[in-house]
């Protein structure tokens, strides 16, 4: 099908076919001519690259043109919503107006009401239903993208809830690369399916071992028996690679081992440029490491590196600089990173049972990454087999097909929150309407087991009545307390309000930030680090010592949560490290995590302060412990002493901008608006643009000042 026999608004035609596009890709036309324009509902289970997102886009823009209304994308990962913004903003020449919206868990987001096209993540657009935005009726269109996470441990729950409660009410289009069960999928969506195995750039898939490369057309290649021989290989015939591996620590090992021999195959102008961009890169131990495989033209690529420099390594493969990367799964996962060449060296991978295979649906999303369009007529997809035989790799994991998704509904503490959330927030009265509801998941259509469903949910309704979640009236009617509903909103688990709640006499007596930082770590929702053996007896010395401050009793060493309290004490020191202004490479180098890590942590304690500071207030709240949350709460979101407090609340002043402005005699915001520019402009990190800031923030106008002069090696070099 041609894209000006599109039967859609013209416009669309003309954007479509400034992109390049002239005619659309078999199943691309097949999901037009099974009725996505006329509003059916979708599921498009077609390889990576097969242009899924193009048809999302064209059902989606000529719905909101032709009906209006809202539509709705969602995506796992902020990165990926991040991508999507960037790609739909071409929409906006239509008189669309396209928004992201990915954090805050505790806002309706009102300004969304003026926006047509709302990238989300599954998690930020549930906190959203739940707080009952006006212009979530509007929603005609829903995308959910890379759908067969609907089996995900972690947040497949979510996705089902946020699909059940829009299906009678917005058109739905799944996409995805893998599904095992595409069938069951599209019949609970009351969904047209599509699946196909048609690329636009062809897939060779084939096993290495020992030199010898068996390809699925039953051909064989010979190399040099190491695997690192296939990376080699491509980057020599002007290709890149990617090689996917179990563990962080693999793939920086694996990078360094590669560096050296890729940095060979090197331009001069390739050297040059590689070496430019590592020096754009801030120090820190894992950052260190990039930079020293980044300027030999390799990177790894996990999810212990920040976003800055997984969008640094992304930018520069995409662009060819970069001639391999090295990455754990999560790559794999959305984002638009094709190669050449795709690389699998492991198959297992270590879990809480131990080693167990890496599902088919996993290694088939990582093969689909091969193979760029535009550039590559074929694309090669190669397993590494080490001890394991060859054939049954083939079997397995090149002719075999994905697993079956299940639902995740069974996973009680993602069911336990989604009840709460029915019964506080979506006007679900009683037990006979909570079961008809349910009645339309995806858990209820695959198992048909109503009896199974009813017995899990009303444990968690007795749970919730128990804790005061809820209640009910004379008439086994529910009734929604300010407890429960305030939990939903915060979209904490109910156990870590029960935690929260529990807490609040022994926060009253002793208001410490050790104690409530050990309080964020015990929560399901925080989760806390693992405390090596060899740190057991350090972490128990020091709860010991500082047993006074904790506000829960240290179990006995033989206990079976003897193990995860040593690792809310090692979470808690870090977070009391890190507003005590520990600086971030000590951290790092302490705890043995990596800057993503010590992120992600810093981002949950903030989303925790501040949903333990909402729960506080419900319970007659104690002003004095409510300033100390409160204080100690923007102690988390900067990393400062209790001194740099007035400070940090000035715009773009973060911990050590405000330090080096405390230490330079500026200890209030008095005196920053009677220093000079001059004075202000003397202390490390204060350039031209952020007085600019500070002198906005106190309504004054900066006078005219002169460049600043940056001695190297300080934070004026590293910012200018």
């Amino acid at each position: 099908m041609k894209v000006h026999e599109l039967p859609v608004d013209e416009r669309i035609i003309r954007l479509i076919e400034e992109r390049g596009i002239e005619e659309l890709y078999p199943p691309q036309a097949e999901a037009i001519r099974k009725g996505v324009l006329e509003g059916k509902n979708l599921v498009l289970a077609i390889p990576t690259a097969s242009g899924k997102t193009l048809v999302a886009e064209i059902a989606m823009i000529n719905k909101l043109l032709r009906e209006g209304g809202k539509a709705v994308y969602l995506v796992p990962l902020k990165a990926l919503a991040e991508e999507k913004y960037r790609e739909f903003k071409v929409w906006e020449s239509l008189g669309l107006r396209v928004a992201v919206t990915t954090g805050d868990y505790d806002s309706a987001d009102s300004w969304l009401g003026r926006y047509d096209i709302i990238i989300s993540t599954s998690e930020k657009f549930d906190s959203l239903l739940r707080h009952k935005a006006g212009w979530i009726r509007d929603i005609r269109f829903i995308v959910a993208d890379e759908i067969h996470l609907l089996g995900s441990y972690d947040r497949g729950a979510t996705l089902e809830m946020i699909l059940s409660h829009l299906m009678d009410n917005a058109q739905i289009v799944g996409l995805s690369a893998t599904i095992g069960n595409a069938e069951e999928l599209a019949e609970w969506l009351k969904a047209e399916l599509i699946v196909s195995e048609w690329r636009p750039v062809k897939l060779k898939k084939g096993v290495f071992a020992h030199g010898e490369l068996f390809w699925d057309d039953g051909t064989v290649q010979r190399f040099p028996p190491q695997w690192d021989s296939l990376v080699l290989d491509a980057v020599k015939i002007g290709k890149q690679a990617l090689v996917f591996v179990n563990t962080r620590r693999s793939a920086e090992r694996e990078a360094l081992d590669l560096a050296s021999k890729v940095y060979r195959l090197l331009t001069k102008p390739e050297r040059r440029y590689l070496k430019e961009l590592a020096v754009s890169i801030e120090s820190n131990p894992t950052n260190d490491r990039l930079k020293e495989v980044l300027t030999k033209g390799v990177a790894f690529h996990h999810a212990g590196l920040g976003r800055k420099e997984r969008s640094l390594i992304e930018d520069a493969f995409r662009e060819g600089w970069v001639k391999a990367i090295t990455a754990t799964p999560t790559l794999a996962m959305g984002l638009n990173l094709p190669s050449f060449r795709v690389i699998i060296r492991d198959t297992k991978r270590y879990s809480n049972f131990g080693w167990s295979d890496i599902p088919v649906l996993e290694i088939q999303q990582m093969m689909g990454r091969a193979g760029r369009p535009k550039y590559d007529k074929v694309g090669e997809a190669i397993i590494v087999a080490k001890t394991e035989d060859p054939g049954e790799l083939m079997e397995k994991y090149i002719m075999g097909k994905p697993e079956k998704l299940f639902s995740m509904l069974a996973n009680e503490m993602a069911f336990r929150s989604q009840i709460l959330a029915l019964i506080t927030n979506f006007g679900v009265e009683s037990f006979p309407e909570l079961v008809n509801f349910l009645e339309k998941t995806f858990y209820h259509h695959q198992r048909r087991n109503m009896d199974s469903l009813q017995e899990k949910a009303r444990k968690i309704v007795h749970f919730l009545i128990e804790n005061e979640f809820i209640d009910l009236d004379l008439n086994d009617r529910f009734i929604a307390l300010p407890f429960g509903m305030r939990t939903s909103q915060l979209y904490i688990d109910p156990v870590t309000a029960k935690r929260f709640r529990e807490a609040i006499p022994k926060l009253n007596e002793n208001p410490n930030p050790l104690g409530v930082f050990q309080l964020l770590a015990s929560t399901p929702d925080m989760g806390s680090l693992r405390v090596k053996k060899k740190e057991m007896e350090d972490y128990l010395d020091y709860a010991y010592e500082m047993e006074e401050h904790l506000y829960e009793s240290i179990p006995y060493w033989e206990d079976y949560d003897f193990q995860s309290f040593l690792g809310e004490v090692k979470t808690a020191k870090l977070l009391l490290d890190w507003v005590n202004e520990v600086p971030d490479s000590r951290i790092l180098e302490v705890y043995g995590i990596d800057f993503g890590d010590l992120y992600r942590i810093l981002e949950l304690a903030d989303w925790l302060m501040y949903s333990l500071i909402e729960i506080y207030r419900l319970f007659d709240p104690d002003e004095e412990v409510l300033r100390f949350l409160r204080d100690l709460h923007l102690r988390v979101k900067h990393g400062v002493r209790e001194e740099l407090l007035e400070l940090v609340k000035i715009p773009q002043i973060g911990r050590r901008r405000a330090r080096a402005l405390y230490n330079a005699g500026f200890r209030t915001a008095e005196d920053i608006i009677r220093a000079r520019p001059g004075e202000l402009l003397a202390g490390e990190g204060i350039g031209k643009k952020v007085l600019e800031a500070i002198y906005r923030h106190f309504g004054a106008e900066l006078p005219k000042i002169k460049a600043k002069k940056t001695r190297k090696g300080t934070l004026d070099e590293f910012l200018k």
